[in-house]
């Protein structure tokens, strides 16, 4: 007898989305489909624009603070989210699929980490970085926005902290930098490692360095 679980992971492979993870800046082929909707009753627009809930099948190999990029038919790329939770989903004690809440990544760059100083041509002491990581996704909130997404009316003004969602796994630390494509520098103040399992939340601030 067929369960429920493989019922509702046929129907995700009919309607849903393909993806695939990229957390590592690798495409890894996940074979997999997920059923996503954005959450209408929200009122901030940054919340409705970067936050979806989606439902994977019981047997998904996604884990927390994976980078999935959608793949739609003809493979065609769409955008890349960070998956922020994935939780069982349970009927008459039975796991039938798993619930997850995403966060869009607006950001890739490059993460390095100060290794001392040497001096250039003119004997200027100038800062040595290490490479970390080429291809970084995040989720970067801007000072407009104030701080933390859940719990911050949007339209704050002045506040000069920039919050950065990113995957536990770059293994990011205090002092590194993120230079995302865009060109611009910042430098590591501090990082909440205990908010979310698998992904990270840095406090972030101009790097002049």
């Amino acid at each position: 007898m067929v369960g429920l679980d493989v019922d509702i992971s046929e129907v995700l492979e009919e309607v849903g989305i393909g993806y695939d993870i990229v957390s590592s800046g690798e495409e890894q082929r996940s074979g997999e489909f997920l059923d996503a909707e954005s959450n209408s009753q929200v009122t901030k627009p940054f919340i409705r624009e970067f936050f979806l809930e989606v439902t994977f099948s019981a047997d998904t190999l996604v884990q927390d603070g994976d980078v999935l990029q959608f793949r739609y038919s003809g493979d065609v790329f769409g955008e890349r989210y960070m998956v922020m939770n994935k939780t069982e989903a349970v009927f008459e004690n039975e796991k039938i699929s798993h619930d997850g809440v995403l966060y869009k990544c607006n950001v890739s760059g490059e993460l390095s980490r100060p290794s001392g100083e040497t001096r250039d041509s003119e004997y200027r002491k100038i800062n040595v970085w290490d490479p970390l990581n080429d291809v970084a996704y995040a989720l970067q909130t801007e000072p407009l926005f104030g701080g933390e997404l859940e719990d911050t009316e949007l339209g704050t003004i002045g506040i000069e902290v920039h919050e950065m969602y990113i995957p536990t796994i770059y293994g990011v630390k205090e002092l590194d930098r993120y230079s995302p494509s865009s060109g611009e520098y910042y430098k590591v103040d501090s990082i909440k490692k205990r908010r979310y399992k698998g992904v990270d939340v840095i406090v972030l601030s101009e790097d002049t360095r």
